[in-house]
């Protein structure tokens, strides 16, 4: 027993638990079931933002990822993968704007949440306060372009 209170010890116990929680609420969040139809074949090209806070998950046990999630906005979709290290069983998602079924926004206190329901999805995906924002504003391009309904 004397053995498991070693530093060394210690330090791989503390990544194991940090490693399974990061993998526990990945799963919670559906990241795997999005990944099943929506995993990102490479980072593409557009405008990037980092240290986002948002959620993922079902309406009512959302996981809250706070300043670790990263954005890439296209023409086509949008790019969204957790920053190292938390990105542990997490891959890289690419969202067609085709593949969002409505986009609403929230009010919390003085942030705005932007919400979006996937298709053939239960997990959605909310982004907090301007990042949400430039998201929100791509896909509502993205929709009077192809004649789309984005509903607000």
């Amino acid at each position: 027993m004397s053995v498991l209170l070693e530093p060394q010890w210690l330090l791989l116990i503390f990544v194991g638990f940090c490693l399974g929680g990061a993998a526990l609420m990945a799963r919670v969040a559906g990241w795997s079931s999005l990944a099943g139809t929506l995993r990102a074949q490479g980072e593409p090209a557009g405008e990037r933002l980092r240290f986002v806070t948002g959620s993922l998950g079902s309406p009512s046990f959302p996981i809250k990822y706070r300043n670790c999630l990263r954005l890439v906005l296209n023409p086509d979709g949008f790019f969204i993968s957790l920053m190292f290290p938390f990105k542990f069983v997490s891959p890289a998602l690419f969202v067609p704007w085709r593949e969002v079924e409505s986009c609403a926004t929230e009010q919390a206190f003085s942030t705005q949440i932007v919400v979006f329901t996937l298709r053939r999805q239960w997990s959605q995906i909310k982004l907090r306060g301007v990042a949400g924002q430039v998201v929100r504003e791509a896909y509502e391009r993205h929709s009077s372009v192809t004649g789309a309904d984005a509903r607000t």
